[in-house]
């Protein structure tokens, strides 16, 4: 552990090297080397898969030299007089080498070559603890969470204790007006009226969970990089928001579709209201693509979060109108009653599978100019021919599908793996990656019709949690249960069919639960994420629109440390909570 508990240099200044200077997950790296000859030091950060070492400081003989480093992951050091572009890992038989150095948070590190040849890495000062701030709020919110819980508790009994004693002094009127209303009209009209829906609370408190942590997510997440999105390969917090989003989605789409056909809607009309719905998130994605800028129509970006929701709604609730018949079936037989989730949308199955293979072959069949063919991976110096790098390559067909299409001005310029690998513009709201996104919400169709088809809890969760085991072994045996080593690993920016199927094995596991906790039990009302689920298109825009302005987001001081950003992201995110709970009292509720 570090040097506290709280991100705090201790001290301003440390052997010359200014500590105020440092940013979030940054360290020193003082460079000492007692050779008679200049050398270079090449570097190679572990977040960058397949690189190779590159050039990063100058040394001079028997000098020293300073540069400040990321502390996100392990770092590869080489001190050699070699001048070349770049070196191989597994060329490198001589020189001072240090492999696997993890640094820390306002560290301060030496790696020292002696004259006799003696190579070390030691630390001059010991990092802080960077996860002090995340203890913390971690502990305040759920403290928060456990007084709430308990004040809710001894409200009820408190009710429940004071009804008791009511209708303890009220028993012989209360059995009179019965008697009385028992032959009234209205009584019977009471007594004959169905029973309104119940609300499934737990989608709600699903999509609630997605949105919040959307909004915390792109907010900064107090600049914990495992909160943050992947790189290139792997699976972060952050990566799990968006698919689960889309998946919460198709799980209301048989529902939605159920209902106007049982109020006797032509299809042609609930196409038109389907399409209508698309259109409006299309153009809502695009007006939202203008934040932060100056608009230049030449090098407006297409692709974005709200365009995909609309082309996967559009496809996936398109495809289920058209095959969804007007009466559901009736199943006699054990395997049709059991299976009748799967069986009713056997044809949708047939579609979407052939979607997914059209997107397989593409990507491993498509020729890309200059780049391997069925290449996944980003590209730049992940990807070198002959010293150069191919930043071009990034995301292999997804990126060529993207540029013949939309051209590269008209697609994301920033993507994650731009820092570490140096790729071109990558949009990973692409083309192609939509293709996986319908069978995404697909698979969240299918946990919706485990609600149409079977009305017992314990038949519910128990379907929904074989889904979540067989698609994570689907999402594991494609990935290779590993983060770069699978034939299909597990990639956002892609899309990757190992991807849909991890995050949704994950969905399916999480609405179990709050199904459970939420539906079934009744131990968790669902909030605070049940109000903001019923309003999370508002809270979406908003949050977008508001990302910048006042009092969501403030800077006090130098903002160096995950303490002030962290704190700056929860306030934000706060209040947004807040504000869906002030519209759920006002019942008041955005809808696209």
């Amino acid at each position: 552990m570090g040097s506290a508990f709280l991100e705090d240099p201790g001290v301003e200044e440390f052997m010359g090297f200014d500590l105020t200077a440092l940013s979030v997950d940054e360290a020193y790296l003082n460079v000492v080397s007692e050779h008679d000859t200049d050398l270079y030091l090449y570097a190679l950060n572990g977040d960058c898969y397949g690189c190779p070492l590159q050039p990063e400081l100058y040394v001079t003989a028997g000098g020293s030299n300073n540069m400040t480093l990321s502390t996100h992951h392990p770092w590869t050091f080489l001190l050699t007089n070699y001048t070349g572009p770049y070196i191989r890992p597994d060329e490198v038989n001589e020189g001072c080498k240090v492999q696997g150095a993890s640094l820390g948070e306002f560290g301060v590190y030496q790696l020292n070559l002696t004259e006799a040849g003696n190579c070390t890495f030691s630390t001059l000062k010991d990092p802080v603890f960077e996860y002090g701030a995340f203890v913390i709020a971690v502990a305040v919110y759920a403290g928060l969470g456990l007084l709430i819980a308990a004040a809710t508790v001894a409200r009820r009994w408190y009710s429940n204790k004071y009804s008791a004693r009511k209708d303890d002094g009220s028993q012989v009127e209360l059995q009179m007006t019965s008697s009385t209303l028992s032959t009234s009209e209205p009584a019977k009209a009471a007594v004959n009226k169905p029973p309104a829906r119940i609300r499934v609370k737990s989608l709600d408190t699903f999509r609630g969970m997605s949105i919040v942590l959307m909004i915390f997510v792109n907010y900064g997440a107090g600049n914990y990089w495992f909160l943050e999105h992947s790189t290139w390969n792997g699976l972060q917090v952050a990566d799990l928001v968006f698919p689960w989003f889309m998946w919460i989605m198709g799980v209301c789409i048989p529902m939605g579709l159920r209902s106007a056909l049982k109020r006797k809607t032509p299809k042609y009309k609930i196409f038109l209201r389907i399409l209508k719905r698309a259109i409006k998130l299309f153009i809502l994605g695009i007006i939202l693509n203008s934040l932060g800028g100056w608009i230049y129509l030449d090098k407006y970006r297409i692709p974005g979060v709200l365009q995909r929701f609309a082309i996967t709604y559009l496809v996936t609730a398109g495809i289920a109108l058209a095959f969804t018949p007007e009466q559901p079936p009736q199943y006699q037989s054990d395997v049709g009653i059991i299976m009748s989730d799967v069986i009713q949308i056997l044809p949708q199955w047939a579609v979407h599978l052939l979607i997914v293979m059209a997107h397989t072959l593409i990507t491993f069949l498509l020729p890309v100019p200059d780049c391997p063919t069925g290449y996944l991976g980003p590209g730049g110096v992940a990807l070198m021919d002959n010293g150069t790098a191919l930043p071009q390559c990034v995301g292999g067909a997804a990126g060529e599908v993207d540029r013949w299409l939309l051209t590269s001005a008209h697609l994301y310029q920033n993507p994650t793996a731009k820092v570490i690998y140096g790729s071109a513009a990558f949009d990973p709201e692409g083309v192609l990656g939509s293709m996986t996104s319908i069978f995404q919400v697909f698979l969240g169709l299918q946990a919706g019709m485990v609600l149409q088809a079977h009305k017992s809890h314990r038949g519910r969760v128990l379907r929904w949690l074989v889904w979540s085991v067989v698609l994570g072994a689907l999402g594991a045996g494609l990935s290779g249960a590993s983060m770069n080593d699978g034939v299909i690993p597990l990639n956002k920016n892609l899309w990757s069919l190992s991807y849909v199927f991890v995050t949704s094995c994950f969905a399916y596991f999480l609405l179990a639960s709050c199904y459970l906790l939420v539906d079934v039990w009744g131990f968790w009302s669902g909030a605070p994420f049940f109000q903001a689920g019923m309003n999370s298109i508002f809270l979406y825009c908003g949050h977008n629109v508001a990302y910048n302005l006042f009092p969501w987001h403030y800077i006090v001081g130098n903002m160096n440390t995950h303490l002030a950003l962290l704190t700056e992201c929860l306030w934000g995110t706060t209040l947004w909570v807040l504000m869906a709970f002030y519209m759920y009292h006002k019942k008041q509720f955005y809808a696209v």
